[in-house]
């Protein structure tokens, strides 16, 4: 039997993939975002509805608890994406710079 917990975990869990599809259909995500993002949120829904899969994973990595091994996965995933969203930034800033730079030199060429 499901816990208040786990049916709303799953929901929003479901919530988010719809948003998800939503993002895809209308072009904001490409394929590989969606898929990654598809399988985040499905398999956040599996170890929330089945408990015991955390637990399995974690011993497979030989880490005592699945709790733990939530967690620890959680902020490694958080600080991958951080990396990427820093990278990103990083590039938009550059992109900017040269894109400023070029029609600074084309407006006074005018």
């Amino acid at each position: 039997m499901l816990l208040i917990f786990q049916i709303i975990f799953i929901g929003f869990s479901l919530l988010a993939i719809r948003s998800v599809y939503k993002r895809r259909k209308e072009g904001f995500l490409g394929l590989s975002g969606f898929l990654f993002w598809s399988l985040f949120w499905i398999f956040v829904a599996v170890v929330v509805a089945v408990p015991e899969s955390a637990n399995s994973a974690a011993r497979l990595f030989g880490i005592g608890r699945g709790a733990d091994f939530a967690i620890y996965s959680s902020i490694g995933l958080i600080f991958f994406i951080l990396f990427r969203l820093h990278i990103k930034i990083e590039s938009i800033g550059r992109d900017i710079t040269k894109l400023t730079r070029h029609q600074a030199l084309e407006e006074k060429n005018e």
